[in-house]
């Protein structure tokens, strides 16, 4: 019998909950309690899938926060509360809890939420489990774009997934370039003050984090749109390094994961405002594309087109 991955799994419980359910694909959860709607995000950190090679306890910890408040970013919504279940390999030392500790400590504080509760067992590795909560009526879904929206991103694509490959001692790299990338890999940045600002302005967003393919094939098979990709979020060392390295620049850019990034789609009259804040919070927007009317996301190479298939991390397939 063949082993489900993971979105088929999602698939068998969605059919279990019936169609009464509010179990949809979606970065948050928005639940309605008397007069207040709840924004909620479950994301699980496991130590053999999800931390590389040579990533510190503190750092572990912060990306478990960082995974749940990018969900957050890309929807505009600000997390306000967290609570952490924990795994705890026997063997692991008091000091080298207090570092998880100091971590989570930080990266709160860094992020603006406040750990609340949790719980603690033992485990053969590390397991972080964060739920987090926001207040927020309104939010850009998925499945909103619209024909003629610009497609955008907040950040460049390619360097976490070089990082990877650099820490597998796979690649080679110059010390600027490797520095670069270990630094997306180990300490991931979500647009926090970037989509709090520019969300109202989005027609869909996603979170970015499973690979660009994924997250375009996502948001354009639930906007029901062909998403047309003109200028990908490449950078010129991206490009050099996966010459050097005689590797797949396609792969590397839509197929890594690990970016963090929001990708949105913005109706032309929201274009410069969004543009404005990204400028006043620093953040590297790229227009990558159109949508049209359709189906599939497409990238142009000259007068052709080539289909941008769905790649990128799935568990227990990747």
């Amino acid at each position: 019998m063949k082993r489900p991955d993971e979105v088929e799994i999602i698939k068998l419980f969605q059919r279990r909950f019936g169609k009464k359910s509010r179990f949809v694909a979606e970065d948050l959860e928005i639940l309605n309690l008397a007069d207040t709607s709840f924004a909620v995000k479950s994301d699980m950190l496991v130590q053999s899938t999800d931390v590389p090679l040579g990533m510190r306890l503190q750092e572990i910890s912060r990306k478990s926060l960082a995974a749940c408040v990018s969900d957050f970013s890309c929807k505009g919504i600000k997390p306000r509360y967290a609570t952490i279940a924990l795994a705890i390999p026997r063997g692991l030392s008091r000091h080298q809890v207090s570092e998880l500790a100091e971590g989570f400590a930080r990266s709160s504080r860094e992020f603006g939420v406040q750990i609340v509760g949790g719980d603690v067992n033992e485990g053969k590795e590390i397991i972080i489990d964060v739920s987090m909560f926001g207040v927020g009526k309104k939010m850009p879904r998925r499945g909103g774009a619209k024909v003629g929206d610009i497609i955008v991103t907040s950040g460049p694509f390619g360097y976490s997934s070089a990082g990877l490959k650099i820490i597998a001692g796979k690649t080679s790299a110059n010390a600027q370039f490797t520095k670069k990338c270990k630094e997306k890999v180990f300490k991931p940045t979500p647009r926090l003050e970037f989509g709090l600002k520019a969300a109202k302005y989005f027609s869909s967003s996603m979170d970015s984090s499973d690979g660009l393919s994924i997250t375009l094939n996502d948001m354009n098979k639930q906007s029901q749109k062909r998403f047309v990709i003109t200028n990908p979020p490449i950078e010129d060392d991206v490009v050099s390094f996966a010459k050097k390295n005689k590797m797949d620049l396609y792969n590397i850019v839509f197929c890594g994961g690990e970016e963090y990034e929001i990708v949105a789609t913005v109706p032309p009259k929201n274009l410069q405002k969004v543009r404005n804040l990204a400028k006043r919070s620093k953040t590297q927007l790229y227009e990558i594309g159109y949508v049209t009317s359709g189906t599939k996301v497409v990238r142009l190479e000259g007068s052709k087109e080539r289909i941008v298939r769905k790649c990128g991390w799935i568990h227990l397939r990747s």
